[in-house]
């Protein structure tokens, strides 16, 4: 006679094997949805920057990116800036929004804090005139875990590199 099931004990083993199996690869896989978070903010805001540009040079005249209540992790507004301020106002066409992922940290140092503006040649000029250089990091959940750096020079281009948020940044 032919059993052709399992007895208690080997789908115990099994069920053990594969707990431990989960336990190991659960930790890489919540990394691994970190690291995507991190990458879509990335991408939403350089596709975000990308628009601005192509915007303020098409219409020769200023396009500005502003964080959304001066926090970037809350989404940013894209507008044309007549009145050269930096801010949304009344009379000044919404180009566009976009809000982050919720989990997304985002710090910004001072020149890109709180704005980030293109004029008509696409470069990146600071309310005052002079050029806006700046860096956005995207900070991973754990300090121990690589985050990402995006960096805008004096000529409204950008560069992103992925490496160790030094503490300080970030709440680290």
């Amino acid at each position: 006679m032919v059993s052709r099931g399992f007895t208690l004990i080997e789908l115990l083993v099994a069920l053990v094997v594969l707990g431990i199996l989960i336990s190991i690869g659960m930790p890489a896989f919540g990394k691994m949805i970190d690291q995507q978070r991190m990458d879509s903010g990335l991408s939403a805001l350089t596709g975000s920057l990308n628009m601005a540009r192509q915007e303020a040079v098409r219409r020769n005249r200023p396009v500005t990116l502003t964080a959304i209540e001066a926090d970037w992790n809350n989404g940013w507004l894209m507008f044309l800036d007549n009145n050269r301020n930096g801010q949304l106002d009344a009379g000044e066409k919404l180009l566009g929004e976009m809000a982050p992922d919720t989990v997304l940290r985002i710090d910004a140092n001072k020149p890109v804090s709180l704005y980030v503006r293109f004029y008509g040649s696409g470069e990146s000029q600071l309310l005052n005139g002079g050029f806006q250089a700046g860096t956005f990091r995207f900070c991973p959940l754990a300090s121990s875990d690589h985050g990402r750096r995006l960096t805008i020079n004096q000529v409204g281009r950008w560069r992103v590199e992925s490496g160790p948020i030094k503490s300080g940044y970030c709440g680290f």
